[in-house]
């Protein structure tokens, strides 16, 4: 069976991802610019070179591409900087990071999203290292390394919202990823919800859309959460009639006798789902859609400290 996940993939060319360095280079030097203080001016800045370097090609398919219904897409050969160690804490220094801050801001800003941050996660701050922390160890955890992050979609304890609500406070629309390093050459896996939909039957699908499940916060949550969230379907149609998901597979559980055959039921199709395994290295964005899509991360063995494996997420919407 084919596969029905619909993932752009575009790559800079050196000459206009040099341009893009040069110019937001200049502009983020003026001043000292942190993303959770100045992420409005960060994304300007960004969108503005963005629109003058990027050709027409990858303009058109960022800025097409929530409209479209797309599941993922994949800039490579972006502009990088000087970086510093792996912040392996989980936190860095915002002010060192500007001209990746500017390009993955501005990258958003061009996708007509809005980036946002949680309360109830990485203390509040709009961008999320992803990396081995070691304080995470033993944990399903975007600061883990130890553990298989297995498919999953990001605070799937949270409803889903209406449109034009305020993000916040709901499951997020959309991921993204900046690359910072990744010399461990670790995959982030996408697999689209309709893979999975369509290799159930009918029974199954059904069970998963009535509201007899209880889904509860991940380990990434930092204290006080909101939820568990009870008596929702992990299936359910969003406005525009596609089907979402919700789902963690350690914080699932099915309320019913019927509800828990077809957890079980899921889970055996996500053993064999199709994939695309990516590697992201360095200057790489992604974006995909978290209602839509699932991700998984298998465990791994990071580099030392100063040079582990670093992402930088980021929600929108």
């Amino acid at each position: 069976m084919t596969s029905l996940l619909q993932f752009a993939r575009y790559r800079v060319e050196d000459s206009a991802r040099d341009l893009l360095r040069k110019e937001i280079s200049a502009r983020v030097s003026e001043t000292s610019l942190d993303s959770d203080l100045d992420d409005a001016i960060l994304g300007s800045i960004g969108s503005y070179a963005l629109r003058r370097h990027l050709p027409g090609d990858i303009l058109h398919g960022s800025q097409v591409f929530t409209a479209a219904g797309s599941h993922a897409l994949l800039l490579s050969n972006l502009p990088t900087q000087h970086f510093p160690a792996t912040p392996v804490s989980g936190f860095a220094d915002e002010g060192e990071l500007a001209v990746t801050n500017a390009v993955h801001l501005g990258l958003i800003r061009l996708l007509g999203c809005t980036p946002f941050a949680v309360s109830y996660e990485n203390d509040g701050r709009l961008i999320r290292n992803v990396v081995p922390n070691p304080a995470a160890s033993g944990t399903t955890s975007s600061w883990g390394a130890d553990s298989e992050f297995f498919w999953h979609s990001d605070n799937p304890h949270q409803p889903f919202g209406p449109p034009g609500s305020d993000p916040r406070l709901y499951t997020p629309p959309y991921l993204t990823f900046f690359a910072i390093r990744n010399e461990e050459r670790i995959p982030t896996e996408i697999a689209a919800l309709d893979d999975v939909v369509v290799r159930l039957d009918e029974e199954t699908r059904s069970a998963l859309s009535a509201p007899e499940f209880e889904v509860g916060a991940p380990d990434s949550n930092d204290g006080e959460t909101i939820g568990p969230l009870v008596k929702t379907p992990v299936l359910e149609p969003g406005p525009d009639g596609r089907h979402r998901a919700r789902y963690d597979r350690g914080t699932t559980a099915g309320l019913t006798p019927a509800a828990q055959q077809a957890l079980e039921r899921w889970r055996e199709v996500l053993l064999d789902i199709p994939s695309a395994d990516l590697i992201l290295r360095p200057g790489d964005f992604m974006i995909f859609d978290n209602l839509r899509v699932l991700h998984r991360r298998k465990a791994f063995t990071p580099h030392p400290n100063t040079t582990a494996r670093w992402l930088r997420r980021c929600y929108a919407a």
